[in-house]
Order: structure tokens, then sequence, then C-alpha cells
């Protein structure tokens, strides 16, 4: 006689094989689920910035301020400033543990091209 407890467990055996190819499957398509929700959160969220910045294109007075940063353009009556030797100033003087502190460039004002030949001609002698 079989018992009513090895008869459920077996039930449960054959059920479990019947419905473990249909479980992997699910658990892929709620983790594309998943990814699909947070890109679209993501785009919605690109989105609203594009439209917040479109917004603002819209303003004449951001265009004006973006026309004087970002082309230098001058309104009529205004004069304009153009700084010339744009190079930033060292705050610090160069370490002079620094090699490049150390020998100063000596290639500056030549062409690559020359720099590179030069180093070619130069390549197999000996250093004297």
């Amino acid at each position: 006689m079989i018992r009513p407890l090895t008869a459920i467990a077996g039930v449960l055996v054959v059920l479990t094989l019947l419905v473990a190819p249909y479980v992997h499957p699910w658990l892929d398509q709620q983790s594309q689920i998943a990814a699909g929700q947070d890109e679209v959160a993501r785009l919605k969220q690109e989105v609203d910035q594009l439209t917040a910045q479109r917004a603002r294109w819209n303003d004449p007075a951001y265009v004006k301020a973006q026309a004087r940063e970002r082309l230098r353009f001058v309104m009529p009556g205004d004069v304009g400033f153009v700084e010339l030797d744009d190079v930033p100033k060292p705050s610090a003087p160069a370490d002079p543990r620094q090699a490049t502190s150390a020998v100063p460039n000596q290639n500056a004002g030549r062409p690559w091209y020359d720099t590179f030949w030069q180093s070619v001609r130069t390549a197999g002698n000996s250093p004297s």
C-alpha cells in the first residue's frame, strides 16, 4: 500500500517537472520588463530636461545672453573687449623636480615633421 505522503510528494515532483521549463522564461521576461521600465523612466527624465531647455531657448533674454557668451556678440552701444593673450598664467612656480620644468621645450616653433625627421636622423647615433 502506498502511503498518502509519498503519493503527494510524487505528484508535487511531477508538477514541478511540468512547470519548471516555464519558470525561467517568465523570470527573464520579468527582468526585461523591469529594465524597460527603467529605460522609460530615464527617457522621460531626458525629455523633461530637453523640454526645459527648449523653453529656455524660447526666452529672448536667454538667447541674447547665450549669443554674448558663446559667440561674443555685443549689443549696439556696448563696448566689447577681447583678451588676446588668453594663456593662463601659472599660479604657482613650477616644481623643479619635474622634467618639464628642468628641460625647456627645444622643439617650440618647429613643425612636427622637422622634429620627426630629426629624431629619425639621430636614432642610431650613440650619445656623446
